[in-house]
């Protein structure tokens, strides 16, 4: 139920409490301009764009800052506001060197569109600005100083979303400018997570990113298409623009959602740069030490003769990759797992997420969810991070912890084998090698919350006081835990004993590598590592060609007789080491879902569609199926979804003893 009345540009607007009068109107379409401003990000008035008139009220009014008040009567575009933009955007143009035929953002600036849209054809001002740095230091990013209008965007977005706070402002008056770590180049920053976030944010040519910037720019490309990102198991939110039937730039979608519409590194440089590597486009039959092209008749005949005599024999398995989605995963599952009923089937990072299957088991079969969103660590008053490197594993995680930390005011506690990767802002910092002295350090703080004797270590001691007094703790485990299931039960008792509950689940947020490692989990991941050790006469390998193939799945490569690599780039060594290889869809031209850390099943659109000599998976595996005499049959897995449905409330956990994963 709405608590105020106002009235905008003779529009009756309903609001809550507490609304600005620029939500408001953006609620209720009515346009006022902004620069400065941008949703997600603190409201801090200083461009003056978006000034109104309030009948009652002497001054012009910032829409952005300004709380709307019940009875209230505005006005956005009579003739002094127009007059008064007007000025400002001419005192902008005065402060720098924004002669735009000469910008590579021309065409694509917020500040130019609003020149254009008041009718700026002159500046009234002397040019009083002296030339300024460009820093190109950075090998990703460059930053113009001659550009900037200090709508402290970009300042913004790198404290509240990134967390990092890596920019700030220098200098005063004419010559202030934006600087990195308190007076340092952008390539010398020790505090930047190269995430790109102050360029996607930046109304002018002042941040740009250095591969990209001639690309194509937003108004130029042709289309543009909401996906997620494949990366890593929170499936972020992104908007590709597409142009002349390639993909120009890769963005966040919303500063408003919890990532704050940010990528990492991963997403916003490796999803476009992929589109520019050797395509695998025809199947490919190896003939001594290179390949040779061929047609899918001739290359499924090849592989069914192989597949066929190597599983009557038990020696043919197939390794999927975790960045497929469901459908791919499922339709693979169906061929291999109930038609050639192969037990043989397993991820790249199967080992891992057996890992940590059996340690979240003992408080699945208590009905627990044995895991939270991540994006719940922003609304945690307590982080544990457990021999994790969330900036490696999972960056926009990181991004979470950061922001929780530094501006929630959050505790971070780390325990780690090695170097503590949010140094400068833990209030504990705990050594422990894996797994022995990990698992005495989880036991002890356990007791510690539970009641037991206070530790005598003061990180110890701090650390139980924190969990203690925290109201909503979240423990982020990371994937070296998973070669020790023991210690991931023991970070899950701690979780419980800390009363880390959530509605989604219990507060642990694991770092599990791949995109859709959950959709994996319940389609192709066997009960054992049967790849570290078995002799194989055929390997069928289906990789998206994005991450790098670990050490076991490569040696098992090498031992196969027979190996076909489905993939739709020339990648190496993975290309070295196959006898067939089959074109592939790249992650541009999929569509499909993935089951993210998130708690969400996500949608992956198609970006641009396949070109080359390409079929669908599902018809690849029901031709195979035919020149073997079988009739592919329907995907026996469940949806993803229900991968450790809650039957339980997250608050009925209880701790579980270690007998019951060992």
């Amino acid at each position: 139920m709405s608590d105020i009345t106002l009235v905008i540009d003779g529009v009756e607007c309903r609001a809550a409490k507490g609304d600005t009068i620029l939500q408001v109107a953006r609620r209720n379409d009515i346009y006022i301009p902004t620069l400065c401003w941008m949703e997600g990000l603190t409201p801090i008035g200083s461009c003056r764009m978006c000034v109104v008139e309030v009948e009652g009220n002497p001054k012009l009014l910032t829409a952005c800052t300004t709380p709307a008040e019940n009875g209230m009567k505005i006005h956005t575009k009579t003739d002094k506001l127009k007059q008064y933009r007007l000025q400002i955007l001419e005192l902008l143009f005065a402060g720098r060197n924004h002669f735009c035929m000469f910008c590579s953002q021309t065409g694509d600036c917020e500040l130019q569109r609003l020149a254009i849209e008041h009718g700026m054809d002159k500046v009234r001002y002397p040019f009083l600005y002296e030339p300024f740095h460009n820093d190109a230091t950075d090998p990703n990013i460059q930053l113009d100083h001659n550009r900037c209008i200090l709508c402290l965007r970009c300042i913004r977005v790198c404290a509240e979303k990134v967390g990092a706070h890596t920019l700030d402002l220098e200098k005063r008056g004419w010559g202030t400018n934006i600087t990195a770590d308190l007076g340092k180049m952008l390539g010398e920053s020790d505090t930047c997570v190269s995430c790109g976030a102050c360029a996607q944010v930046c109304p002018t040519g002042t941040i740009t990113l250095r591969d990209f910037v001639y690309r194509g720019r937003r108004n130029d490309c042709d289309d543009q298409v909401e996906s997620i990102c494949p990366l890593c198991s929170l499936g972020c939110r992104i908007k590709a623009y597409v142009r002349t039937g390639s993909v120009a730039r890769v963005e966040g979608l919303s500063a408003n959602s919890p990532d704050g519409g940010q990528l990492c590194h991963k997403g916003r440089w490796g999803l476009p740069k992929s589109t520019e590597r050797d395509r695998l486009t025809a199947p490919m039959i190896r003939t001594g030490s290179s390949f040779r092209e061929a047609s899918w008749e001739e290359a499924l005949n090849l592989i069914a003769s192989k597949l066929g005599s190597a599983s009557k024999a038990g020696r043919a398995g197939a390794l999927l990759s975790e960045l497929s989605t469901d459908e791919e995963l499922s339709v693979v599952s169906s061929f291999f797992r109930d038609t050639m009923k192969m037990d043989k089937v397993d991820g790249f990072f199967g080992n891992m997420l057996r890992g940590f299957v059996k340690g979240f088991q003992p408080f699945a079969d208590q009905g627990i969810r044995p895991f939270t969103g991540a994006h719940n660590i922003l609304e945690s008053d307590a982080i544990v991070v457990i021999g994790a490197n969330p900036q490696e594993e999972a960056p926009v995680a990181a991004s979470y912890i950061r922001v929780s930390t530094i501006i929630e005011r959050a505790k971070l506690i780390n325990l780690s084998a090695g170097k503590n990767p949010f140094d400068g802002i833990t209030d504990a910092d705990i050594r422990a090698a894996l797994p022995g002295e990990m698992e005495k350090v989880l036991v002890s703080l356990r007791e510690a919350v539970e009641g037991g004797p206070e530790p005598k270590e003061p990180a110890m001691a701090e650390s139980a006081r924190v969990l203690r007094e925290a109201k909503k703790p979240v423990f982020v485990i990371g994937s070296s835990l998973a070669e020790h299931p023991s210690l991931v039960t023991e970070a899950l008792n701690l979780a419980v004993a800390s009363k880390a509950f959530f509605d989604d689940g219990l507060g642990v947020v694991p770092m599990l590598r791949g995109g859709n490692c959950l959709g994996a989990l319940n389609t192709v991941i066997g009960e054992s590592d049967w790849l570290s050790e078995s002799e194989l006469d055929f390997l069928y390998v289906l990789s998206t060609g994005m991450v790098d193939e670990d050490k076991r799945s490569l040696e098992a490569m090498t031992r196969a007789r027979f190996v076909v690599v489905h993939t739709p780039f020339m990648v190496h060594p993975l290309v070295n080491m196959a006898d067939v290889l089959l074109p592939a869809p790249a992650w541009f031209e999929r569509s499909g879902h993935y089951c993210t850390l998130e708690g969400e099943r996500r949608r992956m659109n198609m970006i641009v569609p396949p070109k080359g000599n390409l079929k669908g998976l599902s018809v690849i595996m029901d031709e195979l199926a035919g020149k073997l005499g079988l009739e592919l049959q329907p995907a026996s897995a469940a949806p993803c979804e229900n991968v450790y449905e809650a039957k339980s409330p997250s608050t009925s956990a209880r701790t579980v003893s270690l007998k019951e994963v060992r």
